[in-house]
Parts: structure tokens; sequence; C-alpha cells
């Protein structure tokens, strides 16, 4: 018996001479999943546009913050081409808005308005004026609120990004970017 056991063929281990078929189809998966992920954003979002609409978001809140602590309204008047924001010279339902509101380092070179080059692809829709009154809510220029308002930023005839404002608080939501 002991002789018939030392005489049978040694079983060699299976050497492993690349990648499973399962590890193959867990890699082609994944691959996919990020190319269906990533390189739209990498492709899409010029960051000209993604910095313009962070511009925007953060003036619109600025102006909204600022309308609180000066006690003032600032106003917002949107064209196709800008968004210019003036404050109140004083406080009071319907006061006109006259001047520049600056940026928070109120560097004399540095103002809130977006104004873009003639034959820019770059674009703000609705056209319209608002303010920031000095509760936070939104108003139109005779001081009666507004409904939740949106401004888009657009890139030829499509939408880049959306802002809406909340009507009573005047929070800015961005979407879209």
């Amino acid at each position: 018996m002991r002789r018939l056991l030392s005489q049978a063929p040694a079983v060699l281990p299976m050497r492993s001479a690349g990648f499973t078929m399962i590890e193959l189809i867990t890699v082609m998966v994944l691959m996919g999943v990020l190319a269906a992920v990533a390189v739209p954003r990498l492709m899409d979002n010029d960051p000209q546009y993604r910095s313009t609409a962070e511009q925007l978001r953060s003036n619109l809140r600025y102006a909204q913050r600022m309308a609180a602590t000066r006690n003032r309204d600032v106003c917002i008047t949107v064209t196709a081409s800008m968004v210019l924001f003036r404050i109140a010279p004083s406080s009071g339902t319907g006061v006109a808005c006259g001047a520049t509101v600056l940026t928070p380092l109120d560097d004399s070179a540095g103002t809130l308005d977006m104004v873009f080059p003639a034959g820019s692809p770059m674009s703000f829709s609705p056209a319209g004026n608002f303010r920031f009154t000095p509760a936070g809510s939104l108003a139109n220029n005779a001081g009666a609120a507004l409904p939740t308002s949106t401004i888009s930023l657009l890139r030829g005839a499509s939408t880049f990004a959306t802002f809406s404002i909340e009507r009573d608080n005047g929070y800015v939501l961005a979407t879209n970017f």
C-alpha cells in the first residue's frame, strides 16, 4: 500500500497566469461608472461659467446680508448682459437706490456689479428689478413682497445655472452647476 501511494503522480498547484474574468468585469464596470460621472463634469463645465455662477451666488447672498445689517434696501437690476447692485441712502419703503455696493473689503476698485463684455456667450435671464429689504425678504421696487424669484445664467441658449431667491428670507439657492 505504501508503494502505491508513493508512485502516484504528484498534484502540482495551479499557477495564476493573469486576472480572472470576475476581476476584469469588475474593473470594466468601475471604469464605466467613472467615465459616466466624471467625463461630463470635466468636459461640460467651463471654469469661466462655474466661476461666474459662484460669484453671482456669493454677490446675491452678500447683498441680502448687507440689506439686513445696514437696515437699508439693496436693489438688484438684472439685464441680459449685467447684474447691478445698488444700496438705498436711507431706510424706508420705496427709497431709490443709488450708491454702488462695494465688495466686502470695501476697496474702491471692487463692486458687486457683474457686466459681460459685448459678444460674450454668457447672459442673465429674466431681466427685471427687485430688492432685498432690511428684513431680508424679497420685494419689488415699490416695496411689495415678491414670490420666490429666479435668475438664470445662460450659456448661449441653454441654462448653465439657476438661482432661486426665497420670498420670505431672501435665501439664495443655486442649482444646475
